[in-house]
């Protein structure tokens, strides 16, 4: 193995979970002395203007857009007309030239779907190692390519789904999805309980807000909790100060009623919780799994969030509601069946993989042990003809 191979991680800023699993691989590989990381938002780098456009519309899809966004992503899916369009994997494609010719990087690890990065390689000869970390319960095409050298997924279902695309079996490995350690460490829930200042005998329910909009109908859903005195209820709006200002108001005088912002902390919270509602990401699923803390699904939107949905209640491991009555009565029947809680944990524990982070960094360090080597073409450079068209 390289005695320093240089890492290059390639990642999106569409949602936060791309973003969070490439920030856990990058310290990940630093504890295991890796420390020479290039990180780069690829399509942002390559294409401001468009990626703006294009997280808009993806922001859209928890409001107006859900159809729309469903359309997209399942046609793509489908390897419709729009997904087989060369100029999609094109995009980024000059930007990732400049990028490996400056770094000289010895792996690329993807954490976001985007074919470029394999054509990049099949199309120019450059032979540096790939690896795709899949960071939801369901695989989108454009996370599949015969240039991948290695897969990384979450479940044995997902494996499957993959082989099933005339991928071998030995460029797959289940490991989980990265997650940061916190997640992973046992806590004291009595201190936590008293920091947040919470009651031991109380049932505990977390409403995590998402990363872009809300759940809607949040004050009436905390409204009606807020009736049921054996629930302690707290909110987390993330970076929506209106929707923080707004249920703070309200419930001002409401005890058991916790409203919080930002959190960096929500390991905490989640461990104390005996039901937490959220939308159905892939990070926010497997921090989950990792502290065993039973899961209602709300109004998840078509596509990757909808196939993450319906995996976990299939697996017996997450209830799936699409209105605040809906959402209501399941509360109230996990937390008065504390056979129903076990079994939902026990559900989670056959799905949860531990310690994926490091399970991930370790493999490609020992592919990198096994297939040694000058990962460039001859010289080190990236020498063939102008692709100044791929844009």
């Amino acid at each position: 193995m390289l005695s320093s191979p240089k890492v290059l991680i390639l990642t999106g800023s569409y949602g936060n979970g791309h973003m969070q699993v490439t920030r856990t691989l990058s310290e990940t590989f630093k504890r295991k002395g890796i420390n020479n990381i290039v990180v780069s938002d690829l399509f942002l780098e390559a294409h401001p203007t468009l990626t703006s456009i294009t997280k808009s519309f993806y922001i859209m899809s928890y409001t107006y857009g859900q159809r729309l966004y469903g359309l997209f992503y399942y046609g793509g899916n489908k390897q419709s007309i729009l997904s087989k369009t060369a100029f999609i994997h094109k995009l980024g494609m000059q930007k990732l030239e400049e990028i490996v010719e400056n770094e000289k990087p010895d792996i690329i690890v993807n954490t976001f779907p985007m074919l470029v990065v394999p054509e990049f390689r099949k199309k120019k000869g450059v032979t540096i190692p790939i690896f795709n970390i899949l960071t939801d319960f369901c695989a989108h095409k454009n996370w599949i390519h015969e240039e991948i050298d290695r897969y990384y997924v979450a479940t044995e279902e997902l494996k499957q789904d993959i082989m099933n695309s005339n991928v071998p079996l030995s460029n797959i490995r289940v490991t989980g999805i990265p997650i940061q350690p916190q997640f992973e460490e046992d806590l004291e829930k009595q201190e936590i309980l008293h920091k947040y200042d919470l009651k031991k005998d109380s049932e505990v329910i977390l409403i995590i807000a998402g990363a872009f909009g809300v759940l809607k109908d949040m004050e009436e859903i905390v409204a009606k909790l807020s009736k049921e005195h054996r629930y302690q209820v707290v909110v987390v709006c993330g970076k929506n100060e209106k929707l923080r200002k707004k249920l703070t108001n309200r419930f001002l005088n409401t005890p058991r009623i916790k409203i919080l912002g930002y959190s960096n902390h929500l390991y905490e919270l989640m461990s104390v919780a005996s039901i937490m509602v959220t939308k159905p990401g892939g990070i926010t699923l497997s921090e989950a799994l990792a502290i065993n803390t039973p899961l209602v699904l709300y109004r998840s939107v078509p596509g990757q969030e909808l196939e993450n949905a319906c995996y976990f209640e299939r697996k017996g491991a997450a209830f799936l509601v699409n209105d605040p009555t809906a959402l209501i009565e399941k509360i109230t029947q996990i937390t008065r069946d504390s056979h129903l809680q076990n079994e939902m944990k026990l559900n989670m524990k056959k799905i949860h993989n531990p310690n994926a982070a490091s399970v991930i960094c370790t493999d490609i360090l020992q592919f990198l042990e096994k297939n040694p080597g000058d990962h460039l073409l001859e010289g080190g450079s990236l020498e063939y003809d102008s692709i100044s068209e791929w844009g």
